[in-house]
């Protein structure tokens, strides 16, 4: 590479800096606040307002300065609103896989709150296999997704290859199967965890 053509390049990158900088500077304070309003989260607004800069950035040498704005606002927005959705499906999946029910064991108790707790845990357990048998005969497809995806923790992007779909459709037979499940057991899983 000739020196003509590395200052044209270093000239490129330093404007590219240059413009990023100056799109930082006026936008930073707006994406933040777009970030709190849609994620409701001081500390995920700030993750969520750095995540967008940082994308920004990557692709610094495609700024349009009148466009910027518009782009980060945008982004912001979606990325608050997929991460409230994405944070909804892990919890609802918890309640109904027992992510919530911490091991309080190690906690001093007596034996009457040891045999309580044990007696709940045993009815978890059995509502638990239960909703997975009736998923399982309602359809083994929609069974695959779940426990693929939510129990054993694989991304959803693979557990879509490997069950041969898109990762649209994956997320259309995850959101119907946690549909049902909602529909058929929200009020058992409630009537035990008010027990």
């Amino acid at each position: 590479m000739d020196t003509e053509t590395k200052d044209r390049q270093m000239e490129m990158e330093l404007r590219g800096n240059t413009d990023f900088d100056k799109i930082y500077k006026t936008n930073a304070e707006i994406v933040y606040k777009t970030a709190v309003k849609y994620s409701g989260n001081h500390h995920e607004a700030e993750e969520i307002a750095q995540t967008v800069f940082l994308k920004l950035y990557v692709n610094r040498e495609n700024i349009n300065l009148e466009a910027a704005r518009g782009w980060l606002i945008l982004t912001t927005k979606y990325m608050a609103l997929n991460r409230n959705r994405d944070l909804e499906r892990e919890y609802l999946v918890d309640d109904f896989i027992g992510g919530e029910e911490a091991d309080s064991a190690e906690i001093a108790e007596n034996p009457e709150d040891i045999f309580l707790r044990k007696m709940k845990e045993r009815q978890y357990m059995k509502l638990k296999e239960k909703i997975f048998e009736a998923l399982y005969a309602k359809s083994p497809r929609w069974y695959d997704a779940v426990t693929i995806t939510y129990v054993l923790e694989k991304p959803q992007k693979e557990v879509a290859e490997k069950m041969g779909v898109t990762l649209e459709v994956l997320q259309a037979v995850l959101y119907r199967a946690r549909r049902w499940m909602r529909e058929n057991y929200a009020e058992e899983y409630a009537h035990l965890d008010k027990a």
